[in-house]
């Protein structure tokens, strides 16, 4: 059986350049005008930053439980403030990929909804980054055998490249998706 293309790091988020079915959720929340990133709170930050290098030491020592409590921590303190940002997305995402790791799919596919929803209110590498949630999240659809919600998750991530600015599209990323696709549609 062939395997899935899934991107699951911010890392390669940054190499990139950075719902019913996978429509991103949306907070009641305002991003600041024209979609920039908010100034945030020196204290929310200060605390965003913490609980994002706990996850991340974490992380690396395979403590996934309190990798996962970190990163989810680093988001609370963001939306707490009632400011949107990118920085709150990135931590959704991280708590995807470690709920991935950890095999609680449903846990992913709500973290990869928020990351959407909040990286699609915001121009540039964070509609790269909406798309590899959308390919991520795509790819836990397939693997619970949602081939619909699948199908519709690689859909999705294709339309924001093609709304995203050429500079923060990745066409080794695009034929991936599109491959994803094809082998789905031969039964795999």
């Amino acid at each position: 059986m062939k395997r899935f293309q899934m991107f699951l790091s911010i890392a390669g988020l940054a190499a990139i350049g950075m719902l019913a079915g996978c429509g991103g959720s949306r907070s009641a929340s305002t991003a600041t005008p024209a979609g920039e990133e908010p100034e945030l709170d020196a204290t929310a930050l200060d605390q965003y930053k913490y609980f994002m290098s706990e996850a991340g030491l974490a992380q690396s020592e395979q403590r996934l439980d309190d990798a996962l409590e970190n990163y989810l921590s680093a988001a609370q303190v963001l939306e707490e403030t009632g400011e949107v940002s990118v920085k709150q997305a990135d931590a959704h995402f991280q708590a995807a990929e470690i709920a991935y790791q950890r095999f609680d799919k449903e846990l992913a596919i709500q973290q990869y909804e928020k990351a959407v929803g909040l990286y699609l209110r915001f121009p540039g590498n964070s509609q790269s980054k909406a798309a590899v949630a959308y390919t991520n999240m795509g790819v836990v659809y397939k693997e619970m055998h949602d081939k619909a919600r699948a199908r519709t998750c690689w859909q999705q991530a294709l339309e924001v490249y093609r709304n995203a600015p050429e500079s923060s599209q990745n066409a080794g990323h695009i034929e991936k998706i599109n491959q994803n696709i094809r082998d789905l549609d031969e039964g795999f």
